[in-house]
């Protein structure tokens, strides 16, 4: 038996016989004759072996070479890397050997490789290929290279590929794809202090916080290397704090196909779906409302802790009491659980969200508190783009008033192109939006005509001619802005009959025109307030203001037409535009509200609701499957409850139901101490089902209305009165708690056998 051979041995042996394979490669190459009498072997020889979507054939070669000559050249390198990794020496000694770029054949193990090719026979393959080659020339069928290369493998894939590829994808109208792309943001605007850091410098604002040691746990707390796993990734519409539970499983989305969606091509309609556990902490939510107990809101919040129409409660009373970063905190956390389950797809613009479902209603409504916020902050930008996504989600809808944000914050933040654009395609795809009736939008195209003009070193001849249009179609914007930059109007321009202001709610055709001017200069005029712009704007308003009735001028015409004529058929005035103002704290707009939102109950998570006939609301349609649920419930516990009193053991009942009511109510964070455990969605709904039983005797849910309760119940409510059953009751629901956590049958007599416990 010969002597086993070291390491280096065998390294030295492998290199000669890899050597020797090399030079027989080498021997079978062509020669240089046969090289240059064939312009695609000489690419064949010196083209590098591709990877990825290099390797795929898109159709930009017409070189139809054998791929099993392919297989074979790209097989050598990739055993030669393998074989020179090991050591930097030798993959260094093998670059500078002459012979180490030869492609050597592949291992005669392999059976089923095909054997090289002779010299003439590839010849004459390659001969004859190559009138095929040129005859299947790449046809302009509209696809790009990777849709057609896709389609071809498709094609190749029998069956299943032939199903994926049946009939070309519908082309979208050019209006929707303008539409999509207006609304197309990137996620890193965002965030305001980013924002801030670009202003003032990362040394002035502060990176984000850190968790408070006190509120971790002593291995976290003492371990620097596990700050990780307190701290959350960022979301699309929130940064959350570090120490704050995950959102996943809270909500869901699913896709929507409703009358908006038919309606409007632009993107990919969706709509947030709720779980019980959800519609159970809204019951409590919906209590807590009617009983005025702010207070009560935090019992929701150890329910659920990210309910979002609490927190959004919760930040407007932070608000109104002056405590603008506890209201903040609750509106950064509500905008986090809607985040969560948002698609991949949502910073693209094609993401659209119908007013109509109340489920969705809560995230309009925090994106129109998070504008208002980032201006007073003073960051424009963020604004801006929060602004932009609140206006995109609605389709053709502007249910929260995004565009009266629009017209003062895109010449603000300096998207001089994208108000442009964006103006043009709403138009052109939403007619019925009637943009060219705002006259914030008019006065802000002056804005960003001049801006253009200044960063152009251009005089304001196409600024002033926009200003003097604006004026002409909407004069009362100027004599409010007159009041706010304190200058003197012509006699003729305050006397004018379209430059007076209707002051409250009217019934006259020109109340939507006030509302929207009051809206638009309570927001905008601090644009207006530096000398050159109201110098500016000064000396406009005296050329227009001799041409206020001159019928000749178009925008005379169409001022006239708006100022007479109610632009807006569905009503007074667009329903986003009530609720924005509405919403909004500006004090000048209340007197144009409609009496009717004056007077009545109005909750602020769910402001002027849609009044549409497929309008959804939180009403008996919405918590039905979870009343169907309970009832079920309450009837298979009912008679868990009485076959379990056989094995109970005697005791005083009253005070076994209230130490299981403390234990229960403790383990779902509803004491003073706050939450003791960490609990999944669906084991705190199986807790909550259990606290409910132990409450009533008929299994309400917390915050559930009165007359939720079934008939049929009545008997089985009137036998849990007495303490023996009552005692029954609580040991059932041990020993589905028991069975919940994996800890046995619960305490009961070893002669007796164990009742059936209930499948979770």
């Amino acid at each position: 038996m010969p002597p086993r051979l070291s390491k280096r041995q065998q390294r030295e042996q492998d290199e000669l016989a890899d050597l020797e394979r090399a030079n027989t490669a080498v021997s079978a190459l062509p020669t240089a004759d046969e090289v240059e009498s064939s312009d695609e072997e000489e690419l064949a020889v010196k083209q590098p072996a591709k990877a990825g979507f290099g390797a795929l054939d898109l159709g930009d070669d017409l070189d139809d070479d054998d791929p099993q000559e392919d297989d074979e050249v790209l097989a050598t390198p990739v055993k030669a890397k393998k074989n020179n990794r090991k050591k930097k020496k030798k993959k260094a000694a093998a670059t500078d050997s002459p012979v180490a770029d030869a492609p050597s054949p592949p291992p005669p193990a392999q059976p089923d490789t095909p054997s090289q090719p002779s010299k003439s026979s590839s010849k004459k393959k390659k001969k004859a290929n190559k009138p095929e080659a040129v005859a299947a020339a790449p046809v302009d069928d509209g696809m790009d290279e990777i849709d057609r290369a896709l389609a071809e493998l498709a094609a190749k894939g029998g069956e299943a590929g032939a199903t994926a590829t049946a009939g070309p994808q519908k082309r979208l109208d050019p209006k929707w794809v303008a539409v999509k792309e207006a609304y197309t943001f990137d996620p890193k605007f965002l965030d305001s202090d980013a924002e801030l850091r670009r202003m003032f410098g990362s040394k002035v604002i502060g990176s984000a916080p850190q968790a408070p040691r006190s509120h971790l746990h002593a291995r976290f707390a003492n371990n620097p290397h596990h700050a990780s796993s307190v701290r959350r990734a960022p979301s699309y519409l929130a940064t959350p704090e570090p120490g704050w539970p995950s959102p996943s499983g809270v909500l869901a989305l699913t896709r929507y196909d409703g009358p908006e969606a038919r309606d409007d091509e632009s993107g990919e309609w969706h709509t947030f779906a709720h779980p019980p556990s959800y519609k159970q902490a809204q019951l409590m939510f919906l209590e807590v409302l009617q009983q005025a107990d702010g207070n009560r809101l935090y019992d929701v919040l150890a329910a659920l802790p990210y309910h979002v129409d609490t927190h959004m409660q919760l930040s407007e009373m932070m608000a109104q009491q002056g405590d603008l970063g506890a209201s903040s905190t609750h509106l950064t956390r509500a905008l986090y659980a809607l985040s969560a389950p948002l698609p991949p797809t949502f910073p693209s613009g094609s993401f659209r969200l119908p007013y109509s479902q109340v489920e969705n209603r809560a995230l309009y409504l925090g994106i129109a508190r998070k504008v208002a916020l980032m201006v007073k902050r003073g960051t424009w930008r963020t604004g801006f783009e929060w602004a932009k996504i609140g206006l995109g989600m609605g389709g053709a809808e502007d249910p929260v008033g995004m565009l009266c944000w629009i017209d003062f914050l895109a010449p603000k933040a300096g998207q001089n192109d994208w108000f442009f654009n964006t103006i043009d395609a709403l138009d052109a795809a939403y007619p019925q939006m009637l943009v060219h009736s705002y006259p914030g939008l008019a006065f802000a195209k002056a804005l960003c005509v001049r801006n253009q003009e200044e960063e152009r070193k251009e005089d304001d001849t196409k600024s002033s001619a926009a200003l003097k249009s604006a004026i002409l179609r909407f004069p009362m914007v100027a004599t409010l802005l007159s009041n706010t930059s304190a200058f003197d109007l012509p006699p003729s321009f305050v006397t004018h009959r379209r430059a007076q202001l209707d002051g409250t709610f009217t019934k006259n055709p020109s109340y939507a025109l006030s509302l929207l001017s009051e809206l638009y200069v309570a927001r905008s005029s601090p644009l207006w307030k530096d000398p050159a712009s109201t110098a500016w704007l000064r000396k406009v308003v005296a050329q227009a203001a001799p041409q206020l009735d001159d019928q000749s001028l178009e925008d005379v015409r169409i001022g006239e037409k708006l100022f007479s004529e109610p632009p807006f058929p569905q009503g007074y005035a667009p329903a986003g535009l009530i609720r924005a103002a509405f919403i909004s704290e500006i004090a000048s707009v209340k007197p144009y509200l409609p009496p009717s939102t004056r007077s009545g109950t109005t909750y602020s998570f769910d402001p002027l609701p849609p009044t549409s006939p497929h309008a959804t609301f939180y009403n008996d349609a919405y918590f039905a499957d979870l009343y169907a649920a309970s009832s079920s419930a309450r009837r298979r516990r009912g008679a868990a409850a009485r076959a379990g009193q056989q094995g109970q053991q005697g005791g005083a009942g009253g005070d076994v139901v209230a130490a299981m009511r403390d234990g229960l109510m403790r383990m779902l964070g509803m004491g003073a101490d706050g939450p003791q455990v960490e609990l999944n969605d669906e084991l705190r709904a199986e807790l909550l089902e259990e606290l409910a039983v132990l409450n009533g005797g008929g299994g309400g849910m917390p915050g559930g209305f009165e007359g939720d309760e079934v008939d049929d119940e009545g008997e089985e409510g009137e036998e849990w009165e007495d303490d023996e059953e009552q005692e029954a009751q609580a040991a059932n629901v041990v020993q589905r708690l028991a069975a919940m956590f994996g800890m046995g049958g619960g305490n009961r007599p070893a002669e007796q056998p164990a009742p059936e416990q209930e499948e979770h």
